[in-house]
């Protein structure tokens, strides 16, 4: 079944209510990421946290293991890769938990560069992008906010700080079906 999206690139959108949204810490959201503060969202602390957590003890269990040493790959804080030349083979019991560990880290991927953002009602959005996708709910939008009462998303114009530009983020389909608009544009 076809889920298709009502919209076309340009098409100018209002916000009824206030609507609260997941946005990912990406090149193209990094702007709206910075300005809604949501790196301060505890949530994103907490599994960043985890996550170095769960790194320094998987960097421990590789410098105290038994076996021969060769290069592993592990990941960074940062969500990154290096390689440790030095690191030996986990003993008996530290495989089990390094399972374990590596589970956890999977868990906490998604969470580590996600944070809810709220736009209030009133809000103005134009729709920038639109994957070509048959199922809306599948495909990613990119938003680009033109008018906002949010405090850290306003411009300098709107007696905001941030200075004139693009306000753009990307989202998934099904995150926007949760959203009370108006199309004032189709």
């Amino acid at each position: 079944m076809s889920n298709e999206h009502p919209f076309q690139v340009g098409s100018q959108i209002s916000l009824h209510e206030d609507w609260t949204f997941t946005v990912e810490n990406n090149r193209i959201s990094s702007r709206v990421w910075d300005a809604a503060d949501c790196g301060s969202n505890p949530d994103y602390i907490a599994a960043n946290a985890r996550w170095r957590e769960l790194i320094a003890e998987k960097h421990a269990i590789l410098e105290r293991g038994t076996g021969p040493s060769g290069p592993v790959q592990l990941p960074t804080d940062d969500g990154g890769w290096t390689t440790k030349i030095l690191a030996k083979e986990p003993g008996p019991g530290d495989k089990k938990r390094m399972k374990v560990l590596d589970q956890e880290l999977d868990a906490l991927w998604q969470p580590m560069f996600r944070s809810k953002v709220t736009l209030p009602a009133g809000t103005a959005m134009e729709i920038a992008l639109i994957t070509p996708l048959p199922d809306f709910d599948a495909g990613v939008v990119r938003f680009n906010v033109t008018s906002t009462t949010h405090p850290g998303l306003r411009t300098k114009k709107e007696g905001g700080s941030l200075s004139n530009g693009k306000r753009v983020f990307l989202i998934h389909g099904h995150q926007f079906r949760h959203a009370n608009y108006q199309a004032a544009n189709p």
